[in-house]
């Protein structure tokens, strides 16, 4: 076989590069990124190399770059021979070292150690890492099935995640804390214990084979020229299914044979590498499929007798609930299509086919054995007539064989006991299957009851908001009351002191009034806000809208600028998710006009950047385009005057945006160039997290260039 081998394009097996050019996003990329911005729990639970650390690896990034505080955590580092303690002070440890709070998370430990390990790990997330930050903070949880090999349950590990989630109502400051969790395992596995209640929280990210036109790029690495390019692409699909480990293993392959051009060189190169006998045992991917199957905790038989019916053709439902089902999709071996199972791709339709079921199903001896006991009773009768025509007095060892052949039929009925015996452990686990559907229908029931609770407090919302302005309406005419009584106070010299007594106290009682009227009002912002993004998760975007306006108007009434654009932008953000785009841009427009109004030039350009983003993230590329070149438009105009002012923060943060907007629009040494006069300007106010932030970008942005050059 002929190979050229230039510089590696593939990537076989491991993490990608968040750069490398055969990464193939997914719908997963978008799913994930937008779930945790928004502070959703999400967990990417799927078989073996599918890409769910490059998909981690990518989106911690992008995070990253939006200013949120993000610690990834993969369980294997942490160790497996250790006590709860020591595992949980592994994982505060490993936190402290990526959100730069080694020495505080420490100390923390070492201060409480009167409770126990799970809430001090709790307690250290909430009370020393959410106070350092005070933005998002987001925590990756890689390779969870890894907790499986501990020596201790970790059921209340994952029930205290569920926690965190649960006590949103009751601690806002929890709203900002997010969690994902990544391996080889189902939602059922996480929570063990049937007396405690299922992790039965979050967003689930589907990651899914690659299709013909999510592929399409990696036909570059080929160097074939494009039209032989995609005829190979295609072909490696048709054998893949679009598989992610196993079509970079086989596009490398057919990249490094130059002499292959054409769907039968696909073939030939296939078939050395999985379909041989010697491939199927030693292809890491294959031997993990055959491995989680046969080695499965759930019975093989019902595994195999699955598969079986899914091969043949037979509808199998994708059933959740279904532990063998979870098995078989966590193995890889099949996958859902609108609702129904099926071989996930032809080369594992070819090494795991009928045979394979067949010589791999526990009564498989036994069919050796009746076998064996038919050969043996031919062989002895043709050895009789033999002898019989030989020898008459050797008659007694044709006896001895048939005594032989009994004792092997006694053996196969024994073994038709023990298959009796299988089904009937087969029929308690169906038992088993059954009440564990009663228990997701109990489940259905008590999502049922949260929505109704939804709903009243929605009403609550709605009382507590007219509640809140007529606070501030009480206050205002406290303060008038008390200034008329400063007044009256200083046009009575008789009365002076009594009067100055009279107006201070009404003046401290007017201020108590808003400061009641101020808690109010961010009680109803904080209620409302959760009724909205109820109302956008259940898909009812007209009443989402409505409420977002009530929410804009209360920041507004407050005079909370920047919460009352970002709502604005969310509201004309959901109008471009219905194609409403007449609606969009007039949220849009009233989003701009909040800091135009109050002369603030950069961050109108900021807020033109982010509507940009809105409409890239819909598929509206050339729009998005129109709103990046009017913010770099305004920006530059700005700049000036800024730089002449003696407001060093607007000046940085003008910088800043500027590097945004030039971004966006692919032109990344200028982006470079904003970035580096931010910088120094950040460093001198001493706001060390938009240096680190502006720091990393420049990082980031050097190596693209690198890259490009």
């Amino acid at each position: 076989m002929s190979t050229n081998t230039p510089a590696p394009f593939y990537v076989i097996g491991g993490t990608l590069q968040r750069n490398a050019p055969s990464y193939v996003p997914r719908q997963a990329d978008r799913d994930l990124y937008e779930w945790l911005a928004e502070g959703k729990f999400c967990y990417v639970l799927t078989s073996r190399q599918m890409g769910k650390s490059s998909l981690m690896v990518r989106t911690a990034a992008r995070l990253r770059e939006e200013g949120a505080a993000v610690a990834v955590l993969d369980l294997t580092a942490v160790g497996q021979n250790l006590s709860a303690e020591q595992w949980y002070d592994g994982l505060l440890s490993r936190t402290g070292q990526q959100l730069d709070l080694e020495d505080e998370l420490e100390d923390f430990w070492a201060e409480q150690e009167r409770l126990g390990a799970m809430q001090r790990w709790m307690r250290a997330i909430r009370e020393v890492v959410l106070a350092r930050y005070k933005g998002r903070v987001v925590i990756f949880l890689d390779e969870i099935d890894a907790v499986r090999s501990l020596p201790f349950s970790t059921d209340e590990f994952f029930a205290g995640i569920r926690e965190f989630y649960n006590r949103r109502t009751e601690d806002p400051e929890l709203e900002r804390l997010t969690f994902c969790l990544l391996g080889v395992a189902t939602p059922s596995d996480l929570i063990r214990d049937t007396r405690t209640t299922p992790f039965n929280i979050g967003r689930r990210v589907e990651l899914r084979d690659f299709d013909e036109r999510e592929a399409a790029p990696l036909a570059e690495g080929f160097g074939r020229g494009a039209e032989v390019g995609r005829a190979l692409i295609k072909r490696v699909l048709y054998w893949t299914g679009g598989h992610p480990y196993l079509t970079q293993r086989l596009c490398q392959a057919v990249a490094e044979d130059a002499g292959v051009s054409s769907a039968a060189g696909v073939d030939k190169i296939c078939e050395e590498m999985f379909l041989s006998s010697r491939a199927r045992e030693r292809d890491d991917n294959l031997l993990f499929v055959r491995e989680r199957i046969l080695r499965s905790e759930a019975d093989r038989a019902a595994l195999l007798d699955l598969y079986a019916k899914v091969r043949g053709g037979k509808r199998v439902a994708d059933d959740d609930a279904d532990r063998v089902v979870g098995v078989l999709r966590l193995a890889g071996i099949v996958a859902a299509d609108g609702g129904r199972l099926r071989v996930r791709n032809r080369i594992y339709g070819h090494v795991f086919d009928g045979a394979w079921i067949v010589a791999n199903m526990p009564d498989a001896e036994l069919l050796r054995q009746r076998a064996a006991y038919r050969r043996g009773a031919l062989r002895a009768g043709a050895v009789a007539a033999v002898i019989l025509v030989l020898v008459a007095g050797l008659a007694i060892i044709a006896v001895q064989g048939r005594n032989r052949a009994v004792e092997e039929a006694r053996r196969a009925d024994r073994n038709a006991r023990d298959r009796e015996q299988a089904l009937a452990d087969l029929r308690t686990a169906l038992a088993t299957a059954e009440r564990e559907r009663e228990n997701a229908d109990q489940q259905k029931q008590f999502a049922e009851e949260q929505r109704a609770e939804a709903e009243r407090l929605q009403v609550i919302a709605q009382e507590k908001s007219r509640q809140a302005v007529e606070q501030q309406r009480i206050a205002a005419a406290g303060r008038r009351e008390a200034e008329e009584a400063r007044a009256r106070a200083l046009a009575s010299q008789k009365m002076a002191e009594g009067q100055r007594l009279i107006a201070s106290d009404r003046a401290a009682e007017a201020e108590r009034q808003r400061h009641r009227a101020e808690e109010q009002t961010k009680l109803a912002t904080s209620t409302l806000f959760k009724v909205t993004r109820f109302l956008d998760e259940s898909n009812e975007k007209e009443r989402a809208v409505e409420y977002y306006d009530q929410l804009a108007h209360i920041y507004h009434e407050v005079g909370d600028r920047g919460n009352e654009v970002e709502t604005l932008l969310t509201t004309g953000g959901l109008y471009v998710k219905l194609k409403e785009e007449g609606k969009a841009d007039e949220y849009f427009t009233r989003a701009q006009g909040v800091y135009r109004d109050a002369g603030e030039a950069a961050e109108v350009g900021n807020t033109l950047t982010k509507i940009g983003d809105l409409y890239k993230t819909s598929g509206d590329g050339q729009k998005a385009n129109g709103y990046y070149e009017r913010s770099l438009e305004l920006l530059r105009r700005a700049l000036p005057g800024l730089r002449a002012g003696a407001d060093r923060k607007k000046e940085a943060y003008a910088f800043y945006y500027t590097s945004l907007a030039y971004q966006a629009l692919g032109d990344t040494r200028n982006a470079l160039d904003f970035c580096n006069r931010a910088l120094p300007l950040f460093r001198s106010l001493r706001d060390d997290v938009m240096a680190d932030v502006v720091g990393t970008r420049i990082e980031e942005l050097s190596q693209s260039l690198k890259d490009k050059e």
